[in-house]
């Protein structure tokens, strides 16, 4: 990847161009946005076609596909040519929350904003940052490495007055072998580990609400291994992977649905919200790890 080439391209749109997440979104008619500059940028530096141009939500699958790897996440960091920095925790970054820019040196970026009308700018990006109430951030650097194998998800439930069921790695959309719970009947513990990594994971039960968070995945263990109490019923979820260092990042998807209704209810991605409706028991789990939504590729 030729990170020079990417500059260059995006310098020769200064003060030719504005911003609007509504139009091309390439500077294909005057107008981009900044993940569609930076995706612009990358492209014309030898980066892959993603197929769509991506927002700061899919902006962090196409870097690692194309070699680009996490440098830091909301920690300092000595700022070099060729960063890219995305501002928004991913799953809270889409639309006007979240911005991204590519560094041209160790203090300034260039950058595509709505900020006084500017379109394509260079900036000094801390002062930006300041700006914008030091977004929790993400920094991105070349390193030619590919993303690598995902991490396979081991869980299942526990049914109320019951047994635990078989265990389920990852999930399919197919059949009942996609899935951790049994229809129509409420469950009262939930175990989870993965085989890479570390996973956190937690339930929210009717009777007293969200428990502590568990980091082991024991069905013999339900002190230490498992999440939930016996007796009590499980109506909310939430998993979060914790990504080794140095690693390209990934999340936790999963999602659920109740004994009320019918259908798979939105999916979420780590803690930025949790699987389930409060007092409705969550009869069936599907979860998996992953650098993308796996949910949205069905």
């Amino acid at each position: 990847m030729d990170i020079d080439a990417a500059i260059n391209a995006l310098k020769k749109k200064i003060g030719k161009s504005t911003y609007s997440m509504e139009g091309s979104r390439d500077f294909s008619d005057g107008t981009c946005d900044c993940s569609g500059a930076v995706y612009y940028g990358l492209r014309k530096a030898g980066c892959s076609d993603f197929g769509y141009i991506p927002s700061t939500e899919t902006l962090h699958e196409y870097l690692v596909q194309n070699g680009i790897t996490l440098k830091a996440e909301n920690e300092p960091f000595n700022m070099e040519k060729g960063d890219i920095i995305i501002w928004g925790k991913q799953g809270q970054s889409a639309g006007a929350n979240g911005h991204t820019g590519i560094c041209i040196d160790n203090q300034n970026w260039i950058e595509c904003t709505a900020w006084h009308d500017l379109g394509e700018t260079i900036q000094n990006h801390d002062k930006r940052w300041v700006m914008a109430g030091k977004p929790f951030f993400y920094v991105y650097h070349y390193t030619g490495r590919t993303p690598g194998i995902n991490p396979n998800v081991t869980y299942g439930l526990h049914v109320k007055g019951g047994d635990w069921l078989s265990p389920v790695v990852n999930f399919n959309p197919v059949n009942s072998d996609g899935y951790a719970g049994l229809p129509n009947h409420e469950h009262d513990m939930l175990y989870a580990r993965v085989d890479h990594g570390a996973l956190k994971y937690r339930v929210h039960t009717i009777e007293a609400g969200w428990l502590d968070w568990v980091t082991s995945g024991n069905p013999n263990d339900p002190v230490n291994g498992c999440a939930g109490m016996f007796g009590q019923t499980i109506d909310g979820v939430q998993m979060v992977y914790l990504t080794p260092s140095g690693e390209y990042y990934r999340n936790a998807y999963y999602r659920s649905q109740t004994t009320k209704r019918a259908d798979w209810l939105p999916e979420v991605a780590d803690d930025s919200d949790f699987a389930g409706i409060f007092g409705e028991p969550l009869d069936r789990l599907q979860a998996a790890v992953n650098i993308r939504d796996p949910f949205g590729e069905q």
